[in-house]
């Protein structure tokens, strides 16, 4: 990329140049060429051959003496790009700088362009840019500094500090190689001369003529242009802050520093300079005491006096003297720095007192001005228009409500003056004053900025102290557990209000009271920093009285809420360091000014001598009764439960202002850092706190009284309760920090303060009218809180339950942090004896307030709950954990104790109560579930106490007893409560998920019972569902730790199922865990009687998961026990409940349909898992037996009557059976029964009627059963077999319709298995090939009867059930074609019957569905059947085989005919035509011949005939053109009707009409002369006469009257087609008798016919075609009469 550029660069110079500077263009031309011959491999490559070819840069050289700006800014370029690449050649650097020099005063680009080549060729080229160059490249930098131009003068300035940073970069580099350089000359220093190297040297050089310009000498080193002062002094200042190592350890440095720098320096701050050059000044001068006061002391002791001095006002300016105290606030906030100060100064003899001094001049400023920071008795908030930040605080103080607490006075608003007192927003800069390097004169500064200075200065001495005491107080821990504390302290900060959780326990050989106090930093003798330690408690024990003094002051000043939070901090820390030290007399000092502005001695006062408190126990001072000195996290529960009495914040009202609160947080964590240190100062500590909460509840009511009668409230008091609440808070967890240093108490001390606690409380158990004595640690002020008001009501009452609830805090407290003392010591040792005993009276006293019983019941809980958690790692913690556990079981039984029936035993008190040990006991179990070993008992004791007693005398000896003593339903369960059942279900859930193990085999049997309850009540549906999923998880760790092939032996005793039944709880209840295995699945089948259907649902999948689960692990005798047992009982048991349904008339639809439900459940479980354990079973008898039972209780459903019923017994019975895979298996005789039963189902039709259920599902399910029966016992069916198949047939007919659903083109389901279950049928079986032909005919018409029967009736269509039927009537048929028995029954015949009935009813039948249509697939049928048929029916017998061809003859009449009407389409018409003339012709085919015969009846031959002569009727004839057909149908013969003209329509199937006629012909052609030929030609004789006669007479009548008209073409048709077939046809000589008087062989028609066509030739002259032919029909006549042509 370089090479790229640097030859587009080259190729510009050369093109510029072209004709103006030869010498350039040249010189380009050349570098170009050598640059293109180089091997462009790599960037560094480039690099090194660049280097190493001087005159490559020539002419970048010569462009930049040209003083040409074009040439020279490409040239600059160059030079900076190769400078960047290090690509420029050492040799000729000179040259490069002063080609660069002499481009100075080109353009601002080329300007800007030099400044960016400088740096990189400092850095670059270290080594060769030393003495002259290096001034050189300085001098440039300077020049350009003084460019007019505002960017390049800034750029220049920013360069030049650059390249002075850089200069001194190189001495580090230097330093870190001394051994490796050798020195190069020698320099002055206060020692005298010394060797320095050659990069020390330049950096000498550098700085000394950096001081000269300073103090206005001409520089010896650099020929710097002229710059200003101002920034002379920031390049000072750039070298001081970044190398001031190198000023330290370098003597030629520090000689410059001493010599010109100091007396520059104190020299300028004496006089008067100009805002920037003092800024500049100050500044140099702090980094000068801030990292160099030890190698000048005497001139930093100067230097310091004089800021001592300047904060004088009559001294300095406002401003010089806001840099001096900036300068002591950076100071002090280093703690080395100020401890250094001390040492060197105010510790030494003789020397200036420097901090003390300071101090001195902080007490005389803080009070310089008190109107200005708003000095007044009491610290106010200031007052301004302007200040929007403490406007909620400055609300709170003008309302009235807290007089006296944060101020006496509040400061006067001047909406036209500055604001009084001091505050961020006005008595601050946005940016200090020392850093306002870019203006020329000083900023303006509020009056009171130096205050806050001042109060700033204090503030960071106190930090500075403590950051540098308070580690050294701490104990050597190791890493891991320093760790563990580091995030124990930081989670209790930040969840101030949950209990502890990683509390450490304790134990008897180890006391953490040593390692508890702070250790005293004056012991560290052999510590690195003891003389700093010493310094730091002579600095206390000196300026605590001016620290007090300024700290005071401000106090009672008008600062911000920020301002006074770092005041109370900074007291805080300085306190904290006293104490620390053990400096007694500060340390009180300081806690009594906190305490003083935390709680005012008047304010008490004031508020005891107000008007008296309300006594309701929801106001007033109970309302805040928690306060200060409450933990959240031990009345969370107990302030929940009363929240909705509380009144919001702004109501309430406030008892301490935020100042108030703020020390008194500031007081309680000094008591925190120094609990152990206090000794006598904690008698401070407690009489605030205690006097702070009686404020706060007094104030609060008092508050809440003037906002209601409105005087004086203000809408921005709302505003504040945020800031209060915050407040609190943050009170309310240094208040738990601090009674957490109580853990290191002795046991005999711990107990005493406890012991003490308790007798409070039993002191305020006082009587509740009258006075009361206060106790001897009461204050006088305590003792008028008990008094009556000046009317002399008794306030007793409330102060009774506050007192209660500021005792009972204590308590709690006492009782959670010291858990481990609790749990690990003796119970009367620790204290724990007393403690549950008072707190269990307590909380079970219905006297006492129920806040405060609720408060004592959740400290209880919550001691539970903690050392329940530190027994899990304790070595006794089965005498822990039977204690708590018992603790908990006794505060609830004691809620109940001797209060017999009556309705307060379960007041919402109580069972609130109830419920927070409930809740503790979850903790418990949730925390040491795994290590529980002892008190199950009492655990599932206690979850017992939900449920409302059951009187022993109607309690069965198990709930699922109930079922089988009488009881058709489960009996339900009352709980006390329905929050107290879910708060035991949760901690029941938490057993049986995940602590099953812990729980003791004896305890097992009422963990049991307990399911089994929470399952029984009523209150919780989803509780009882759950409860249904926990036995299984029993079941599941009861199996894995049982052998279940001991249940037979177990229960060997046991014949009955109530035996069973006993025998199972007795062994449950001694542990035995194969019959408590088994009880769980006794208590399962139990809940499936329970009113709700989920619950049965859940109980019957549940029972079947189980057995799933081991199906591999119960062997034989125990599965077939539990079958008996268990489902035979789960069957029984809903079999009863069916029954008592049907009993109930009044039972609604939907609880028969959830029944229904629960029973197919309980069906589907007992079929799926006998299908299970099928192969477990050995040998067919048990099974067999079993199966029978089961048999048994399935025909007893039958009895309801409902089909729902019916389909979950069926679906069971194919279930288990389609498993089975040998008949053996189960056994010839219940297969039978099975049978039996199936059959048996439609022997109850009369208990369906008034059911509005569809029966379908049943009868699928009924048909699908009929498979698997007759799978395993067709061999033994036998004659019940037909009777079962008229069921099946019985299913489709009784079948109701399906909604949404059609069976025109598809079967339905149920007709579907039915056709399945006549297809696997074997038809081999004697007797049952005939009754499955009838079956078959009944069903392949069953669209046409079931419409006949029931017109109204709305059910499936069975039209495809009909086609179907006709496919398997045709497979039966044919396959036993030859067998008799079909043809005697008279089967065949009713299957051409039913088979003749769809073909007649072709086109009148409208539902046909998809192809084929019911009429063709009964013609195909009938023609498939009859083809091997009618060869087998020969020698049936006459009345036989007339039936049949019967049957025969009308399908041929059916197939032939048809009734179309106009809405069908002529192309349909046509198609189903085609489709009749095929089966017709196949059907003639087959039965021509055999119709002549003998056997078949005359009438039937003439029948058909008749058919054919209909059929072939093309147009329909006159009224009277046809006789009675049956007895003469050729009578009137020749007689022709009177003639019309009217078109008559042809028939819509002419080409079938024309076939019949052509069928006709062919009857009474002649063939072979045989009987069968004569006897159709006879009978077909008359009716082909009478047929062609038709056309001849309607053309004789018709055609005179057309005269020129054309016959009709169809007519014209016909007639020609009849004349020419009968003149060929050669008739059977015998078919027709001779005519009178004339003879004939095979022309006998003809001569019948002769009279018709003489008429016709008469009329038909004027046609010559009919003429002709019927010319030609005369002359045959002719030529058989004899007679001769006229020739």
């Amino acid at each position: 990329m370089t090479a790229q550029i640097l030859a587009a660069e080259l190729g510009n110079l050369i093109q510029d140049s072209k004709r103006k500077n030869t010498e350039l263009r040249n010189a380009a031309e050349k570098s170009l060429q050598d640059l293109k011959a180089l091997p462009t491999t790599s960037e560094a490559q480039l690099t090194t051959d660049l280097s190493r070819r001087p005159h490559f840069i020539s002419p970048f050289l010569i462009a930049c003496g040209t003083h040409n700006a074009k040439f020279a800014s490409t040239a600059v370029s160059c030079l900076q790009r190769l400078s960047v690449a290090r690509a420029l050649p050492r040799e000729r650097l000179p040259e490069v700088l002063e080609a660069l020099k002499e481009s100075v005063s080109l353009s601002h680009d080329v300007q800007l362009r030099i400044l960016q080549a400088l740096p990189s060729l400092l850095q670059n080229y270290t080594a060769e840019i030393r003495g002259d160059l290096l001034s050189t490249t300085l001098h440039i930098c300077s020049t350009l500094q003084n460019a007019k131009n505002f960017a390049v003068s800034n750029t220049a300035a920013a360069t030049l500090q650059q390249l002075v940073i850089s200069v001194f970069d190189r001495v580090a580099s230097e330093d870190d190689k001394a051994l490796e350089i050798p020195s190069v000359t020698e320099v002055p220093s206060d020692d005298g001369p010394i060797a320095i190297r050659a990069a020390a040297h330049d950096a000498y050089k550098v700085f000394n003529d950096l001081n000269l310009l300073v103090t206005g000498e001409k520089p010896t080193f650099i020929r710097f242009s002229t710059i200003p002062s101002t920034s002379t002094l920031e390049l000072i200042e750039a070298v001081l802050s970044n190398h001031g190592n190198i000023m330290s350890t370098h003597a030629e440095q520090i000689h410059i520093l001493r010599s010109l720098l100091m007396p520059t320096i104190i020299r300028s701050l004496s006089d008067r300079l100009s805002f920037p050059i003092t800024l500049r000044i100050i500044r140099i001068l702090n980094l000068l005491i801030r990292n160099h006061l030890r190698i000048m002391p005497s001139e930093c002791e100067i230097a310091l006096g004089l800021l001592n001095h300047m904060l004088d006002p009559e001294a300095s300016p406002l401003w010089k003297r806001a840099l001096c105290l900036e300068v002591f606030r950076g100071i002090y906030s280093d703690s080395r720095l100020l401890l250094e100060i001390y040492s060197q100064f105010d510790k030494q003899e003789g020397k200036k007192r420097i901090f003390g001094d300071n101090l001195a001049s902080f007490v005389r400023l803080a009070t310089e001005k008190p109107a200005v920071i708003g000095l007044g008795q009491y610290s106010s908030v200031p007052a301004s228009r302007f200040d929007s930040k403490d406007t909620s605080e400055q609300a709170v103080a003008e309302a009235g409500a807290l007089a006296g607490v944060i101020g006496g006075h509040v400061a006067e608003t001047n909406s036209a003056g500055p604001p009084v007192g001091i505050g961020t927003h006005w008595s601050s800069l946005k940016t200090p004053c020392i850093e306002h390097l870019d203006k020329s004169e000083p900023p303006a500064l509020p009056e009171t900025y130096i205050y806050s200075l001042v109060l700033t200065c204090i503030t960071n001495v106190s930090e500075s102290l403590a950051k540098f005491i308070l580690p050294m107080t701490v104990h050597h821990e190791s890493k891991t557990r320093k760790k563990s504390r580091v995030e124990d302290a930081t989670k209790s900060e930040a969840e101030p209000d949950s209990p502890r959780k990683d509390s450490r326990p304790f134990t008897r050989t180890q006391s953490f009271r040593k390692k508890t106090i702070p250790v005293n930093p004056l012991t560290l003798e052999e510590h690195s920093a003891f003389d700093y330690i010493k310094t730091t408690s002579m600095l206390v024990t000196e300026c605590w009285p001016a620290v007090l003094a300024t700290s005071s002051t401000f106090l009672n000043a008008a600062l911000d809420s920020d301002y006074y939070r770092a005041l109370v901090r900074a007291i805080q820390k300085f306190t904290q360091v006293a104490g620390l030290l053990r400096l007694s007399t500060p340390r009180d000092a300081f806690l009594t000014s906190l305490a003083k502005a935390a709680v005012p001695p008047s304010l008490l006062l004031a508020n005891v001598s107000s008007p008296r408190i309300g006594s309701s126990e929801n106001t007033g001072v109970f309302s805040n009764a928690k306060g200060l000195l409450g933990v959240d996290s031990l009345v969370s529960q107990a302030s929940s439960m009363s929240e909705k009495n509380r009144r919001p914040s702004h109501e309430t009202g406030v008892a301490l202002g935020p100042r108030n609160l703020l020390c008194l947080r500031a007081l309680l964590n000094l008591a925190i850092a120094l609990g152990p240190t206090l000794q006598s100062a904690w008698t401070i500590i407690f009489e605030t706190l205690q006097v702070a909460d009686l404020v706060m509840a007094m104030a609060s009511h008092q508050t809440s009284q003037r906002a209601t009668g409105g005087s004086g409230f203000r809408p921005e008091l709302e505003s504040s309760s945020e800031k209060m609440e915050a407040e609190t808070s943050a009170v309310q967890s240094a208040a738990r920090r601090l009674f957490e240093s109580t853990v290191d108490f002795p046991n005999d001390s711990f107990v005493e303060v406890l012991t003490a606690l308790c007798a409070l409380l039993n002191n305020d158990a006082a009587p509740e009218s009258g006075q009361r004595t206060p106790t001897t640690s009461r204050s006088q002020i305590l003792h008028q809180r008990r008094m009556g008001s000046v009317s002399g009501i008794s306030l007793s009452t409330e102060s009774t339950s506050r007192d209660s609830a500021f005792v009972l805090n204590k308590i709690g407290e006492l009782a959670g942090l010291n858990e481990g003392r609790l749990a690990q010591y003796d119970p009367i040792e620790s204290g724990w004896d007393v403690l549950i005993a008072e707190l269990v009276r307590f909380s079970a006293n219905d006297h006492k307030a129920t806040s405060t019983r609720l408060l004592a019941a959740d400290i209880l809980s919550r001691s539970a709950r903690e050392i329940a958690e530190l027994s899990t790692a304790s070595g006794e913690r089965n005498e822990i954990q039977t204690r708590i556990l018992s603790a908990l079981q006794t505060q609830i039984a004691a809620l109940y104790h001797d209060k017999g029936d009556s309705e307060e035993r379960f007041s919402d008190t109580n069972i609130k109560i109830h419920q927070v040990a409930l809740e503790a006991l979850k903790d418990v179990i949730e925390k040491c579930g795994d290590s529980l070993v002892a008190g199950w008992d009492s655990v599932f004791d206690s979850l017992l106490s939900v449920f409302v007693p059951i009187d022993p005398a109607l309690e069965t000896d198990r709930e699922g007893d109930s079922v089988h003593k009488g009881h058709v339903y489960l009996k339900s369960i009352k709980v006390i409560s329905r929050l107290l059942a879910r708060s035991a279900f949760g901690t029941l859930q938490l057993v049986c998920s995940d602590f099953l193990s812990a729980v003791p085999e004896t305890s097992l049997s009422t963990l049991l019972e307990l399911l089994s309850r929470f399952c029984r009540q009523q209150e919780d549906l989803n509780m009882s569902l759950t409860a249904i999923t926990f036995f299984w998880n029993v079941s599941d760790y009861l199996q894995a730790r049982s052998d279940l092939s001991q249940l037979p032996s177990l229960l060997s005793s046991g014949v009955r199922q109530d035996e069973i039944r006993h025998t199972v709880q007795a062994h449950s209840r001694k542990g035995t865990t194969p019959a408590l295995w088994l009880q769980v699945l006794l208590d399962l089948s139990a809940l499936t009687t329970d009113r709700r259907a989920e619950l049965r649902n859940s109980a019957v999948q549940t029972i079947q998961r189980i057995f799933e689960n081991y199906v591999e692990q119960l062997s034989s005798d125990a599965w077939m026990l539990c079958l008996r047992t268990v489902l035979f009982g789960l069957v029984e048991s809903n079999l009863a409940i069916q029954e008592s349904l049907k009993d109930t008339p009044q039972t609604t639809q939907d609880e028969n349909d959830a029944w229904n439900e629960t029973t197919k459940a309980v069906l589907d479980s007992v079929s799926i898992l006998i299908s299970m354990y099928i192969g477990k079973v050995e040998g067919a008898v048990g099974l067999g037996q079993a199966w029978s039972d089961l048999l048994e209780y399935f025909q007893k459903y039958f009895n309801c009557g409902s089909h729902a019923l019916g389909r979950s017994v069926f679906t069971t019975i194919s279930g288990v059976l389609s498993r089975v895979e040998d008949p053996r298996f189960i056994g010839s005789a219940p297969l039978l029964k099975t049978a039996a039963v199936w059959k048996d189902y439609f022997n109850h039709r009369d208990d369906w009627e008034g059911r509005r259920e569809g029966n379908q599902e049943a009868f699928i399910a009924y048909a699908q059963a009929f498979k698997s029966i007759y799978r395993l016992s067709q061999d033994s069916l036998g004659s019940r077999l037909p009777a079962m198949l008229a069921n099946l047939e019985a299913c489709i007919v009784d079948s109701d319709e399906i909604a949404y659903s059609s069976d025109v083109d598809h079967m339905t389901p149920l007709q579907t298995q039915v056709m399945e279950c006549l297809s696997v049928v074997k038809s081999e079986t004697s007797d049952l090939p005939p009754f499955l032909v009838q079956m078959l005919s009944r069903l392949s018409i069953l669209p046409y009867t079931s419409t006949a029967e029931s017109p109204e009736r709305r059910g499936p269509t069975f039209v495809a059930l009909s086609k179907a039927s006709m496919v398997l009537l045709e497979s039966v048929t044919i396959k036993h074609i030859k067998d008799e028995d079909i043809y005697t029954s008279g089967a065949f015949v009713s299957a051409l019957k039913s088979l003749a009935i769809p073909i007649h009813e072709k086109y009148v039948w409208q539902r046909e569905g998809k192809l084929p249509t019911i009429w063709q697939k009964a013609t195909t049928t009938s023609l498939a059947i009859l083809e091997p048929g009618l060869t087998r029916i020969k020698g049936q017998g006459g009345k036989i085989e007339a039936a049949i061809w019967t049957q025969v003859i009308h399908i041929a009449s059916g197939i032939i005919r048809a009734q179309v009407s106009s809405n069908i389409s002529i192309a349909q018409v046509e198609k189903d035509e085609t489709f009749d003339m095929e089966s017709f012709a196949k059907l003639r085919n087959m039965t021509t011949l055999d119709l002549g015969s003998p056997v078949v009846p005359d009438i039937l031959r003439r029948t058909y005939t008749r058919a054919l002569f209909e059929t072939s009727l093309i147009h329909q004839p006159a009224p009277g053109d046809i006789p009675n057909l049956s007895a003469a149908p050729l009578e009137d013969l020749y007689k022709v009707r009177l003639g019309h003209t009217n078109n008559a329509q042809p028939t819509p199937r002419t080409e079938m009409a024309y076939a019949c006629l052509a069928e006709l012909l062919s009857l009474v052609s002649i063939h072979d002369g045989s009987t069968e030929r004569i006897k159709l030609a006879q009978a077909a004789a008359p009716y082909l006469i009478l047929r062609t006669a038709l056309p001849v007479r309607t053309y004789i009548a018709d055609h005179p009257l057309r005269g020129r008209m054309p016959v009709p073409e169809t007519q014209r048709r016909e007639l020609l087609f009849v004349l020419t077939e009968l003149r060929k046809l050669e008739s059977e000589p015998h078919a027709i008798p001779d005519a009178p008087g004339v003879t004939s062989l095979h022309k006998k028609h003809l001569h019948r016919l002769y009279p018709l066509l003489v008429q016709a030739t008469k009329v038909a002259r004027n046609d010559a075609e009919v003429f002709e032919c019927l010319l030609k029909l005369t002359d045959m006549v002719g030529n058989e009469f004899g007679l001769l042509d006229d020739e």
